[in-house]
């Protein structure tokens, strides 16, 4: 065996068995449609939402090592549908969780994943600790939650895209989802805002 071939091997196993564990992952928990959630529609912009609040749930989507309800944290699947023929600006997206009664939190700066208390609590939750988790094997920092998190900026037309935001909250019956900031990138005109209760059919 020529030297350093059985190196050159190994590198392209491992690199070939993180490939399949990303397929992997990528095929047991992939987004439907927004019309496949509760939604609402408004200048060809379908906004559509679904509350992971039960472990079933974040385990099919994070993994069950990130049990992101046992720190009061509740993860919302946030799809975009841009049927426009001009394109959406997302950077000043913001997203709120509205109870029946108008009490409301925004929600999570990603970066506070890696603690079990942010700044931010749903009124009916008592304030937890603002505690670090640990650094290594913090399961927030997993890829299976990181590679989630909803990050676009730009929505090109007839294009869709998907992701989660956290809030610290606990879910109530008739919680409605709050979505503001989206604008069309050519004008800077903001689209109307979208409200929608997430149990609903949507609209």
């Amino acid at each position: 065996m020529i030297p350093g071939t059985r190196v050159v091997i190994l590198s392209i196993t491992s690199a070939i068995l993180l490939a399949v564990s990303v397929l992997a992952a990528d095929k047991a928990f992939q987004p439907g449609r927004a019309t496949d959630y509760a939604h609402q529609v408004s200048e060809q912009v379908i906004v559509g939402a679904k509350s992971f609040d039960t472990e079933e749930l974040t385990a099919q989507a994070f993994g069950k090592r990130a049990d992101l309800l046992k720190y009061g944290i509740v993860p919302v699947l946030i799809v975009i549908e841009n049927q426009r023929d001009k394109s959406l600006d997302l950077q000043d997206l913001k997203v709120s969780l509205v109870a029946t009664d108008g009490r409301h939190v925004d929600s999570m700066d990603p970066e506070d994943l890696q603690y079990t208390g942010g700044k931010k609590h749903h009124p009916n939750v008592s304030p937890l600790p603002r505690l670090p988790l640990p650094k290594k094997g913090n399961p927030f920092a997993s890829p299976e939650v990181t590679d989630r998190i909803f990050s676009a900026k730009m929505l090109p037309p007839k294009d869709s895209a998907n992701g989660f935001f956290f809030f610290e909250a606990r879910p109530e019956p008739g919680d409605k989802l709050y979505v503001s900031g989206i604008k069309d990138a050519r004008s800077g005109e903001e689209i109307l805002y979208f409200e929608f209760p997430l149990d609903g059919k949507g609209q």
